[in-house]
C-alpha cells in the first residue's frame, strides 16, 4: 500500500459526462455529488464502532496474517531485528520505522512490524496514524453541504447583474480539445507489454542479444 491522493482522478471519472455542461450547471453537479458522498460516507463511518476504519482494518488483518512465519530476535528496547525467510530486518516501535521503510510510509503496522508487536503483546491500533481513525474519518464528513434554493428565489446584487462576463483571450489550438486527461508515466509503464525473446521466449532481452539456448517448442 501506498498513500496517494486520487481525489483528482475520481473527480474526473465522475464529472466525465457533467464537463460537457456550462460552468454554473457543472459546477452544480460537482456540488450534488459531493454532497452525495459526504451524506453515504458520513453513514458508513457512523456505523463502524472499530478504531481504525474499514479499510484499516482490512490491512492490518492482512498484514498481521504476513507476519506470522516471521521470527524476533531480542534485542534493545526499541529495536528489534526481524528474520523474514532468511533476510533481516530491524523495527524501531519508538521511531516507526522499518529497514524496509513501509513502516514509516504507509504509517501502518507491516508485517515486520507487526511480528515485533506479537511479541511483545502490543496493539497495532497504537501504531497507525491517526488519520486512519474512525473519529477523524467521521471528522471528515461531519461538516454537512446544504442544498441550495431554486434559482428564481436568489437575491442578486444590481452591479452583478450588469457584469458582463467575455470569454478568455487566447488562441484556439488546432483540433478538438482534449477529453482525455494524461497519464503519469508509472501508470503508463504498467500497462505496457513486456517484450519477449524471440528465440528463447523470456523476457528482457531480444534475439539479437540472447544467450541461452533456444527453445525449439
Amino acid at each position: 500500500m501506498t498513500m496517494t491522493s486520487n481525489i483528482a482522478g475520481s473527480l474526473n471519472s465522475a464529472t466525465k459526462e457533467a464537463r460537457e455542461l456550462a460552468v454554473q450547471q457543472l459546477l452544480e453537479e460537482i456540488r450534488i455529488l459531493i454532497k452525495r458522498w459526504n451524506f453515504t460516507n458520513r453513514n458508513i463511518t457512523q456505523a463502524i464502532f472499530t478504531k481504525l476504519t474499514i479499510k484499516y482494518n482490512a490491512i492490518m488483518d492482512e498484514n498481521l496474517d504476513a507476519s506470522q512465519h516471521m521470527m524476533v530476535r531480542p534485542s534493545t528496547e526499541n529495536l528489534h531485528p526481524v528474520i523474514d525467510n532468511g533476510r533481516f530486518f530491524i523495527v524501531c516501535l519508538r521511531e516507526r520505522t522499518c529497514s524496509c521503510r513501509r513502516f514509516r510510509l504507509d504509517q501502518i503496522p507491516y508485517p515486520h512490524a507487526w511480528a515485533v508487536l506479537r511479541s511483545k503483546n502490543l496493539e497495532g491500533e497504537d501504531y497507525c496514524s491517526m488519520y486512519y481513525n474512525n473519529e477523524y474519518m467521521l471528522k471528515a464528513y461531519n461538516i454537512p453541504i446544504y442544498p441550495l434554493p431554486d434559482e428564481s428565489t436568489w437575491t442578486i446584487p444590481a452591479e452583478v447583474l450588469e457584469q458582463v462576463v467575455l470569454p478568455p483571450i487566447g488562441n484556439k489550438m488546432p483540433g478538438g480539445p482534449n477529453k482525455v486527461r494524461y497519464k503519469k508515466v508509472s501508470e503508463s509503464q504498467a500497462k505496457r507489454p513486456k517484450s519477449s525473446c524471440g528465440q528463447c521466449g523470456r523476457e528482457g532481452h531480444n534475439r539479437r542479444t540472447c544467450r541461452n539456448i533456444p527453445n525449439h517448442h
